[in-house]
C-alpha cells in the first residue's frame, strides 16, 4: 500500500460530485442504459463487481476513463461503508490517511489480522520500470480478501512437508572444499546458512507437532475473518467457487497452510487469501 503526500500528485478517489459532473460530459456519447448503470454505481446501489451488465457492455465501458473512476469510487466506498457500519473495532486506513487505496485490520490480542485491501491502479504492475508521464491505465486495480480456517488436514500435510524438508537438509553435504572452511569462505558461509535453515524448520516442526487446540486469539481470528469474508463475497455476488488457483502468482515457498486463489477480469483482479491453522 503506497503512502504519499497530499500534493498535486495525490491520487485520491474522486468525490461523488466530481463523478456526477464528469458523467454529464458523456450524456451525448453513452446510451441511457450505460448512463443509468454508471449513475447506480455512483449511488452505491450495488457493487461494480456484480454481473449487472453484459460482458460486452462492460468491455466497451471499461475503455472509458470515467468507468475506471466510477469503479474505483464504488469499490472503495462500498467497502468503507461495510466496515464502518459493522460496529466492530477496526483499523481502517484510506485516503484520509494519505493512502492510495483502502486497507482494513482487526486488532486481536496483541496483534492484528488483515481483513481487506484495495489497491487502485495508477500505473501497471512493474511500475519501477520507465513509464511515460502521460500514461493512463484503464485497470481498476486489485482487491484482496482474507480468511482464516481451522484445518487439521492442512496442518498434518504441512507437518509431513516440513519433515521431508528436514530429511533433505540433514542429508545435504557442503559442496565446498572442507579445507577452505575459514570464516567468510564459501564453505563456512554455506554451513552457516544451512544451519539457519535447519533451525528454522525444526522450529516449524515443533510448533506444528505441539499444536493441540486453538487459542482464544485464533478462534477470534477465524470468526472475524469468516464474517467479513462472507459479507464481501455476498456484496460482490461471488462464492468460493468463483475463484481458481493462479499459477502465475509467485510463491517463495510452497506451504499447505496458505492458499491464494484469484478471480480475474479484464481490469480488476480479486485475490482470495486463505490461511489454515
Amino acid at each position: 500500500m503506497k503512502i504519499i503526500r497530499k500534493d498535486k500528485d495525490w491520487n485520491r478517489v474522486n468525490t461523488r460530485e466530481e463523478l456526477l459532473f464528469l458523467l454529464q460530459k458523456y450524456e451525448s456519447i453513452l446510451n441511457d442504459n450505460a448512463l443509468n448503470y454508471l449513475l447506480a454505481l455512483i449511488d452505491l446501489e450495488f457493487s461494480v463487481v456484480r454481473n449487472n451488465i453484459s460482458d460486452d457492455a462492460r468491455k466497451k465501458l471499461s475503455e472509458l476513463e470515467i468507468y475506471k473512476k466510477v469503479a474505483i469510487y464504488n469499490i472503495y466506498y462500498r467497502a468503507l461503508h461495510l466496515f464502518e457500519q459493522s460496529g466492530q473495532s477496526l483499523d481502517i486506513l484510506g485516503n484520509a490517511n494519505g493512502i492510495e487505496g483502502l486497507v482494513v485490520h482487526a486488532p486481536i490480542a496483541d496483534n492484528s489480522v488483515k481483513l481487506f485491501e484495495f489497491n487502485y491502479a495508477k500505473v501497471p504492475c512493474g511500475s519501477h520500470l520507465s513509464i511515460p508521464s502521460d500514461y493512463k491505465t484503464m485497470r481498476v486495480g486489485d482487491v484482496f480478501l482474507y480468511q482464516t480456517i481451522e484445518s487439521a488436514e492442512h496442518r498434518e500435510a504441512e507437518l509431513m512437508r516440513v519433515m521431508q524438508v528436514l530429511d533433505r537438509l540433514y542429508d545435504e553435504e557442503n559442496p565446498y572444499c572442507f579445507k577452505s572452511r575459514l570464516y567468510g569462505n564459501p564453505a563456512s558461509q554455506w554451513s552457516f546458512n544451512h544451519d539457519k535453515k535447519i533451525l528454522a524448520y525444526e522450529e516449524k516442526f515443533r510448533q506444528l507437532d505441539n499444536k493441540r487446540e486453538l487459542t482464544l486469539a485464533e478462534r477470534q481470528e477465524i470468526e472475524i475473518t469468516k464474517h467479513f469474508h462472507n459479507l464481501l463475497l455476498e456484496d460482490y455476488g461471488l462464492t468460493d467457487e468463483s475463484f481458481v488457483a493462479d499459477n502465475s502468482l509467485y510463491v517463495r515457498e510452497k506451504s499447505n497452510l496458505h492458499r491464494k486463489l484469484v478471480k480475474k477480469t479484464s481490469n480488476l483482479d480479486i485475490e482470495n487469501n486463505i490461511k489454515y491453522i
